[in-house]
């Protein structure tokens, strides 16, 4: 997935599935969905299990998917595996399978949108599977890509509970640099293995960003409007926030916890690298090119991303390029999930789980034998050879399946750092992440602080508080329906 499409997803895709959800109406769980039941159906001697398989992709991940559906089927004459890939309106297309009774045995989940379908019982549980297989070590894989797919139906929580998908990866968010601006403007490549300050970001941005007439910010009779090179491009707000020791919601979900001093200090910051240091590109400027198209055409020397770029930057960028760490603030405090972490974030991840009412739920050991085989070595192996994502394996992560030392981006190993520390994004601890908060904060506080720079974070932040807190609890109250 193209960076330019994951940001336009974080901000509406929630919306489109939260409202096809409630409006198609909640799925009874079917009795393989409980935690423990057997959902297995007896297979005739000789015949062999049909599964249908769903998931998105570009032309080379779609093509290495077919590879692996091929290379399953052939070792497991018992089970055929049909690939339907479907590259656009991924989930929007899934939800309304799902609705109209004609669902997908075996699907991607993306961790954004768990929480949409778990509670409604239209995932499997495959707790049993994976407690008794030889497979997959859950002591090997990413804990927070396990966490982000379990819930516990009892008390309504997510994180803990059953496992009701497997990760198929996890994609750590870091800063890419466009080195050939480093060298032009005479700035030290900086450290991979140090974050740099916010007062480091702010200080290499003024040296590289420059306008028509040669000046940088803080010179007499520096213009913004006129520049042709930006120091700093996208540093996500979330990125921002964990750096500075500030949370979204609390760990629970159930409260928003956003008015913290750390977390108002880390907006108000992203808006001050336009309004204050103009070092950032202004709204009007990127109404004409993404901040994405900026630094891949070399108009914006650092910008966020994660590491589903790697592929797509190996193939179109016409300068040096590395990664580097997210940035940290002034206080010296991380949310992070290691109290050793240097830098912090967000990831990414997707899953792959059984559709409840599916075949997929009739022959639930056959449908994980596939989870399994694509979640195990070869699976990950195969994908990892791509480069657009990091093995939910811990082993084959640190090798060279992964790390690939003869392609970019040198510093390969900033992203293990980063899948080891980084969090799940909030939207994976609370339903209908879209409507309570996506409306509140992409077209509320966000223009009004770092877009249009028209009111303090503080302010902004505080007087929307309220609107928060009651949308997260209706967003709660939704799941008893």
């Amino acid at each position: 997935m193209n960076a330019t499409l994951k940001r336009l997803w974080r901000v509406t895709g929630w919306v489109l599935v939260a409202a096809l959800v409630v409006a198609c109406g909640a799925v009874a769980p079917a009795p393989g969905t409980q935690p423990g039941a057997d959902s297995s159906a007896p297979v005739a001697e000789g015949e062999a299990v049909t599964l249908t398989f769903v998931g998105w992709g570009g032309p080379d991940e779609i093509e290495v998917f077919q590879t692996l559906v091929d290379s399953f089927n052939q070792n497991n004459p018992d089970i055929v595996i049909q690939y339907n890939p479907i590259p656009e309106d991924y989930v929007t297309k899934l939800t309304t399978m799902i609705a109209g009774g004609t669902p997908p045995d075996i699907a991607y989940i993306p961790d954004g949108d768990f929480s949409a379908f778990a509670p409604r019982g239209q995932l499997v549980s495959i707790e049993q599977f994976v407690q008794a297989s030889d497979v997959i070590d859950l002591d090997n894989i990413w804990e927070s890509a396990l966490e982000r797919y379990r819930y516990d139906p009892a008390s309504r929580a997510f994180g803990v509970g059953d496992l009701y998908a497997l990760p198929k990866d996890i994609g750590p968010t870091v800063l890419y640099i466009n080195k050939d601006l480093f060298n032009q403007a005479g700035v030290p490549l900086p450290d991979p293995t140090q974050p740099l300050t916010w007062d480091e970001i702010v200080e290499i941005g003024r040296q590289i960003t420059v306008d028509a007439n040669g000046l940088h910010p803080g010179e007499e009779g520096f213009d913004i409007n006129t520049v042709e090179v930006f120091g700093v491009g996208d540093i996500w707000f979330e990125n921002a926030v964990y750096g500075n020791g500030g949370r979204i919601i609390s760990d629970d979900g159930r409260t928003f916890v956003a008015d913290d001093p750390e977390t108002i200090a880390a907006v108000q910051w992203l808006s001050d690298l336009t309004h204050v240091y103009q070092v950032h590109p202004t709204s009007q400027q990127v109404e004409s090119m993404s901040l994405g198209q900026m630094f891949e055409t070399g108009r914006v020397a650092m910008t966020n991303n994660g590491r589903w770029a790697v592929t797509t930057y190996r193939n179109i960028l016409p300068f040096d390029w590395d990664v580097i760490p997210n940035p940290v603030g002034p206080s010296g405090q991380l949310t992070a999930r290691a109290d050793d972490c240097t830098f912090s974030g967000w990831s990414g991840s997707v899953g792959i789980a059984i559709i409840a009412g599916s075949n997929g739920e009739r022959y639930a050991e056959q449908a994980y034998r596939f989870i399994e085989f694509i979640a195990g070595s070869q699976g990950q192996t195969e994908q990892a050879a791509l480069g657009f994502q990091i093995p939910n394996q811990k082993d084959l992560a640190n090798s060279n399946v992964f790390l690939q030392p003869d392609q970019k981006p040198e510093n390969a190993e900033v992203f293990l750092e980063a899948a080891r520390c980084e969090l799940a994004g909030p939207w994976t601890r609370t339903p209908l992440y879209g409507q309570w908060f996506n409306d509140n904060w992409w077209q509320g506080v966000w223009p009004e602080v770092v877009v249009n720079g028209e009111k303090t974070a503080e302010a902004a932040i505080q007087e929307r508080k309220e609107a928060f807190q009651s949308a997260l609890d209706d967003a709660w109250e939704s799941l008893e329906e």
